[in-house]
């Protein structure tokens, strides 16, 4: 992996792109292409089993995809990167990289809806058993081990709670073990923590979230070592065949140049709306690694870069689903609707949305409340932020 710059702001720009060299074109091309024409000394070399440079076949590679894998890569710190159509492609593919029927993984307890589902219902079919553990009892995690464990799954700030596994215990467990270990920073982004520093296999994100930021993009990233990334592409990535379109690439490259400055403005009015949250008295709970109160906020401390905390705040209200779903209806800014890590802010509810096909005494066990709003914090003035989530609460 090229290495720009030991400064994460300098990769963010520069990482993976270069001005064109038969143009002189500073922003990087968009290779829509979807085939490649070969010459007898490529031919040779292919056969031969040097790859490097090789372009065959856009369910393989494409030279904008390759762009926006590398500058993940540079600011995951990790040695290759494979893009796919969407975060449950990458998440679908860096697991089933190991699993096979008969073999067993153990999962954080609250996970993302999708993913959930996957591991509940996809899996089960195919004979893939998951053991659920609540990340922060390594007690628990011994008892779910058995002999055909592969995987240790997390990701790195739990959604919708916004709370965080015992990272490190969870880490060490599966290296103890040699079992894979795969983190999916989604929420964090590389901007505050990277996990492959710690100790994980693999990293993975929906790269539709924080990377792109700007809410046209979909898609999905796996980030680790290049023997690993290079087994996938060149097996079951190139059989079920989950590849980005270059242009969705494209807009993923153009997002991750100013990855930094939009987290460090998501961190900052997060942590101003944490706290004004805190004092309202129609709160009954609010979440963010930020805050004091918060159950692993020394545990973020420790971890994190030092940068912020986030951008996404979780709180309860003092109700159920139709007085969650009331508030929500009366922000006028705030727009209510799936996804996060946009400019804009975006608020959802949990137990009716993206959890809402789990059953409620499971999302109980995961520790999503029917009350529960989850915000993602956009770029917007603080101030008005605020002021939309007041006015909101004040007809509640």
């Amino acid at each position: 992996m090229e290495m720009y710059s030991k400064n994460f702001e300098t990769n963010a720009v520069h990482a993976g792109q270069h001005p064109d060299g038969e143009t002189g074109a500073l922003v990087s091309p968009l290779y829509l292409t979807s085939t490649y024409v070969w010459t007898p000394e490529k031919m040779e070399r292919y056969l031969a089993g040097d790859k490097e440079g090789i372009f065959t076949y856009g369910r393989s590679r494409n030279p904008t995809q390759n762009m926006f894998q590398t500058k993940i890569a540079t600011l995951e710190g990790g040695e290759a990167a494979l893009a796919t159509g969407s975060g449950m492609a990458a998440i679908s593919l860096a697991l089933l990289g190991t699993l096979h029927a008969g073999d067993h993984m153990i999962s954080s307890g609250t996970v993302y809806g999708g993913t959930y589902a996957l591991m509940t219902k996809i899996f089960e079919e195919m004979r893939i058993e998951v053991t659920f553990v609540s990340g922060d009892d390594k007690a628990e995690m011994e008892a779910a081990l058995r002999p055909n464990t592969k995987i240790v799954y997390l990701e790195a700030m739990l959604n919708p709670t916004i709370r965080l596994n015992d990272i490190p215990m969870m880490l060490k467990f599966a290296k103890d073990n040699n079992l894979m270990s795969i983190v999916d920073n989604t929420f964090p982004t590389p901007y505050l923590f990277r996990p492959l520093e710690h100790g994980a296999d693999l990293v993975v994100h929906s790269t539709t979230k924080y990377i792109n930021g700007h809410g046209d993009h979909v898609g999905g990233i796996i980030v680790g070592g290049a023997e690993y990334i290079e087994k996938l592409r060149s097996s079951i990535y190139q059989e079920l065949g989950p590849v980005p379109s270059p242009f969705a690439c494209w807009l993923g490259l153009r997002g991750a140049k100013t990855l930094h400055l939009r987290m460090r403005q998501h961190c900052e009015s997060a942590m101003t709306l944490a706290k004004w949250l805190m004092a309202h008295p129609k709160v009954v709970d609010v979440s963010y690694p930020g805050l004091e109160n918060h159950p692993q906020h020394e545990l973020a401390k420790s971890i994190f870069t030092g940068k912020g905390f986030g951008g996404l705040v979780s709180f309860t209200i003092d109700g159920g689903i139709p007085e969650a779903q009331k508030v929500i209806n009366e922000l006028h800014m705030a727009q209510y609707c799936v996804s996060l890590g946009d400019l804009d802010t975006l608020v959802q509810h949990p137990a009716t949305m993206t959890h809402g096909k789990i059953e409620p005494d499971e999302r109980a066990r995961m520790g999503i409340p029917d009350g529960m709003i989850r915000i993602s914090v956009g770029i917007e003035n603080v101030e008005d932020i605020i002021a939309d989530f007041e006015q909101a609460l004040e007809k509640f």
